[in-house]
């Protein structure tokens, strides 16, 4: 199974729009898997989503196959069955039950030979990824980050910093930090919502290409 996560430092950053954007490229040859880690309190629960992750945990960890949620408008969900994934599956998890969550998904629900990529940063060091992406975003302030959010960006074998929203100013402050976290490597700027293939570096479509051993669909298709 090869495994692509996407892990940014907050809700808002962008996350979801790159994995569209990665669906998009290798349409019908990714399945995603959205994974959301639920505290009770209200709090964490994805403020995009209409279904509120609350409501929908069941014990120790739930994992969301029915099409009428998955393909609300408006949600996380929705966005990535349009951008065309194989199957989407939405994994709610207690904090620490996201193993036995990942366990249920892979024996259960995916193929072992099938690419999928995921969204969520805690289920990271139990996935193990082929590929990790960090998308980070200056719009998102401080105290929203999430504690991993720096130890995930020196992980990561791409950070990208999403501009869209986003001044000059604070996009050069944000790709210093990330540099200087990552021994001079500087990140990519993009508008993580364009195509793949419109971006300026062709890095991490190139590193996509060759962990799916196929090209990318053309822009458009």
């Amino acid at each position: 199974m090869r495994i692509i996560s996407v892990a940014a430092p907050g809700n808002g950053s962008g996350k979801t729009l790159l994995v569209a954007s990665i669906l998009r490229a290798f349409a019908g040859r990714l399945s995603a898997v959205k994974f959301t880690t639920v505290f009770k309190d209200g709090v964490n629960c994805p403020r995009t989503e209409k279904a509120c992750a609350c409501r929908e945990l069941h014990g120790r960890f739930t994992v969301v196959t029915d099409p009428k949620t998955l393909l609300m408008e408006q949600t996380d969900t929705g966005r990535l069955s349009q951008a065309g994934a194989r199957q989407v599956l939405w994994c709610l998890a207690q904090p620490d039950a996201h193993r036995e969550a990942w366990d249920h998904v892979r024996i259960n629900l995916l193929e072992p030979t099938e690419g999928v990529v995921t969204e969520g940063n805690t289920a990271i060091p139990i996935l193990r990824p082929d590929l990790l992406l960090m998308v980070m975003s200056p719009s998102i302030p401080r105290a929203r980050w999430k504690p991993d959010a720096w130890d995930l960006a020196r992980r990561a074998e791409v950070v990208m910093i999403n501009s869209f929203n986003a001044s000059a100013d604070a996009l050069r402050t944000l790709a210093e930090e990330v540099a200087a976290a990552r021994n001079g490597e500087l990140p990519s700027i993009q508008d993580v919502s364009r195509p793949l293939a419109e971006w300026q570096d062709p890095g991490p479509l190139t590193m996509l290409a060759a962990l799916m051993g196929t090209l990318p669909e053309p822009a458009g298709d």
